[in-house]
């Protein structure tokens, strides 16, 4: 026989202490802990589906397998991937590589006012991420908002693991709120960013070396046909065109890392980017570091309204990707809004010393700062007219450390043909440039780069650094030998 004690009807409610309610919170938390596990079990026999609340782990690719992500179907080399050593294009579909972090280390601290602000920038309505999440918060998302999850990805260059989550019939914003509330250092939303570009001008008349008038402005040797050798760079953006006349020769690996949801972007702009770095001589567009190895990392998509972007998970993974290739310094022609898993990766990356240069943005002087440009672990960049004006569309603000040149840059196009763009994705490329071949050379480290102590620089503005050029144009003079 069971008995069930009844409180007096006519019983004084008196309000539960503190303690207590401390006390079942974190009682809740152990349930939660310890159902959560059991969250995810599938029936024997029945496979994991995406989406379905089954738990997916990716495979970066460097162990064999990869449980549950798909490639963009660009081809896979088959055998390129860490060879330092490649003399040809090379395409790394679906598999990502990236080596292990050494030593376990602390999750990387999150802002958690960000998510707060009331513009939460352009992000998927119907996906949340989840950044080092215990059991207990993934269970209590899991029960109090009905997501589930359609990945983990384990990024292990940057000792990172990241849960993508799916949303049903509920707002991102409003359930991110509800789910900082209980554990405010987790979840965040799935940001979404943009080429920092300009439209591009009629196709500009081809000539022997497009580009030497710029090197000539920066300082740069215009027969740079020896710069980069021994060095390996990397680049986020579009897709690269492995087989563009311009880059027959260079040693380019590429990799392909979409969902299966996801639309792979035909676009140029990766491989104008790629041109500018390592355009080769024998096809009349020699690059900046034509002799280095570029690691170019492509996570744009399609969206069904047609626009090519970028998810802050996929600029993630992108960066733990090159990182755990050996890049030593990263482009990223880029800007969204910012984001904590973006934050975590941008620190991690710096932690192992690698330098990020991202592009300053062109929503104008009056924009928000953009991101990763705007975050402190980055170089931010500017563009310069040939005149050594700013950009007209720059963004502008404290975080702008050097600008370079980025308007009315002859840069190749899909067909062979040259265009005239602009836009501070174009200064990226000379940043990254300058500051792996200071490192190569010992000239400048990478503190100096970050600040702006102990290098030459031209001053373009007011005097020291200013929000519009930052500190300047920087004056190096590279030996090339």
């Amino acid at each position: 026989m069971v008995y069930m004690l009844q409180p007096r009807p006519d019983a004084p409610r008196r309000p539960v202490p503190a303690r207590l309610r401390l006390s079942a919170r974190t009682g809740l938390l152990a349930v939660l802990g310890f159902l959560g596990p059991l969250a995810w079990i599938t029936p024997a026999g029945s496979p994991p589906e995406l989406g379905g609340g089954a738990l997916v782990w990716a495979d970066d690719g460097g162990d064999g397998g990869d449980g549950g992500d798909g490639g963009d179907g660009g081809g896979d080399d088959g055998g390129d991937d860490g060879d330092d050593g490649a003399s040809s294009a090379g395409s790394e579909g679906g598999g990502g590589g990236s080596g292990s972090a050494g030593g376990a280390a602390a999750p990387a601290p999150l802002a958690a006012a960000w998510a707060a602000s009331g513009d939460s920038g352009e992000h998927l309505p119907n996906e949340l991420l989840a950044l080092n999440p215990s059991s207990a918060a993934l269970a209590y998302a899991r029960l109090q908002t009905g997501v589930e999850v359609i990945e983990t990805r384990n990024l292990r260059a940057l000792n990172l693991r990241v849960v993508r989550l799916r949303l049903h019939g509920v707002q991102a914003q409003a359930t991110l709120q509800r789910l900082a509330a209980f554990e405010d250092q987790t979840f965040a939303l799935q940001h979404l960013y943009a080429v920092a570009q300009a439209p591009a001008s009629p196709t500009a008349a081809r000539s022997s070396e497009p580009i030497s008038a710029f090197k000539q402005s920066i300082g740069w040797p215009v027969a740079s046909a020896k710069c980069g050798q021994r060095q390996v760079i990397g680049i986020v953006d579009t897709a690269v065109q492995l087989a563009h006349p311009s880059l027959r020769g260079a040693q380019i690996l590429s990799q392909h890392k979409l969902s299966p949801d996801q639309t792979a972007v035909e676009d140029d702009h990766g491989t104008a980017i790629a041109a500018l770095l390592v355009g080769q001589p024998g096809a009349g567009y020699t690059g900046l570091l034509p002799r280095a190895r570029l690691l170019a990392a492509a996570p744009f998509y399609r969206l069904p309204s047609g626009h090519s972007r970028a998810d802050a998970l996929g600029l993630a993974q992108s960066l733990d990707w090159l990182v755990g290739q050996g890049a030593q310094v990263i482009g990223m022609s880029l800007a969204g809004p910012r984001n904590a898993v973006l934050d975590a990766a941008l620190e991690r990356a710096r932690a192992r010393g690698v330098v990020v240069v991202a592009a300053a943005g062109n929503g104008g002087r009056a924009a928000a700062p953009a991101f990763p440009a705007a975050h402190p672990a980055t170089l931010a960049v500017t563009a310069l007219t040939p005149a050594q004006a700013v950009y007209r569309r720059a963004s502008q603000g404290g975080h702008i450390r050097f600008a370079l040149p980025g308007t009315d840059l002859p840069t190749v196009g899909s067909a062979g043909t040259l265009q005239r763009r602009s836009g501070t994705s174009y200064a990226v490329p000379f940043l990254v440039a300058m500051v792996s071949q200071s490192l190569h050379e010992r000239s400048l480290s990478a503190p100096q780069w970050f600040s702006g102590q102990g290098m030459a620089l031209q001053d373009l503005g007011a005097p020291g650094r200013d929000p519009v050029f930052g500190w300047g144009l920087p004056q190096i003079t590279p030996l090339c030998r």
